[in-house]
């Protein structure tokens, strides 16, 4: 399992690497996991700002190309079968009282049907993070500079990055899986975030004895206002609440 506590690379103040990634959330373990999974690069070091692998978030639902994705990566069968899968979407508009049914269709690949599913965001993490060597991950890793450098008389460009602790990283290739106030992108000059709009709050409730909750995906909707909740397991449920924060059309 990746890890970064009391590291080697901590001890050193100057580390080359193949290729860096700055964030080690689920983005950026997936970038480093899918580059060795294709060989394309061997020294892969990601920079994580926390001191471990962040427990924080509540789950998320991954639907049928998201599970491609995560077998492509060789960690689907670890979640698939901890997770239940669900087939239908009841929405109600409670001025009205209407209630809508919505069925979620699965995806065939190799005779198996894939289907739609939530997960704990911790269990996918973790589930990632054992498929990088140890020492891929660095923690407590802040990113406070980025610049390049060009050697005399070679064409490649160099990526320089300097953390909160001194430690200088070269690289050849820089990926910024920072989130939303990424620091590669504040680098590269992309646009700031602009706002959605809305505010959210999400939560996973547990019950030891179980829940006794249909599986399925139940929202309610009012003007401005979206609540749902889904079970993820038996004892598991992830709901989330979400407001317009700006009027319609604005």
């Amino acid at each position: 399992m990746a890890s970064g506590g009391g590291n080697a690379a901590a001890d050193a103040k100057h580390v080359d690497a193949e290729v860096v990634i700055v964030g080690g959330g689920i983005a950026g373990l997936a970038a480093a996991l899918a580059l060795r999974r294709a060989g394309a690069a061997r020294r892969v070091l990601v920079l994580e700002r926390h001191a471990g692998h962040r427990a924080t978030g509540a789950a998320l639902t991954i639907f049928p190309n998201g599970w491609f994705a995560l077998r492509a990566l060789g960690v689907a069968h670890k979640l698939a079968s901890r997770y239940d899968a669900y087939e239908t979407s009841r929405v109600t508009n409670l001025e009205t009282g209407a209630t809508q049914v919505f069925r979620f269709a699965g995806n065939k690949n190799k005779g198996e049907e894939v289907r739609v599913r939530a997960l704990d965001r911790k269990a996918l993490l973790e589930a990632l993070a054992e498929e990088l060597p140890p020492g891929t991950v660095r923690f407590s890793s802040k990113v406070v500079s980025i610049d390049t450098e060009r050697a005399a008389g070679d064409s490649s460009v160099t990526v320089v990055l300097g953390l909160d602790d001194g430690t200088v990283i070269r690289a050849k290739v820089l990926i910024g899986c920072d989130g939303v106030h990424s620091v590669v992108a504040r680098w590269l000059g992309l646009s700031e975030p602009a706002s959605s709009g809305r505010s959210a709050v999400r939560g996973l409730s547990v019950f030891p004895g179980g829940h006794g909750v249909k599986r399925e995906l139940r929202q309610f909707l009012s003007e401005g206002l979206r609540a749902g909740m889904v079970p993820i397991s038996d004892t598991d449920i992830y709901w989330f609440l979400v407001n317009n924060t700006v009027a319609a059309g604005k």
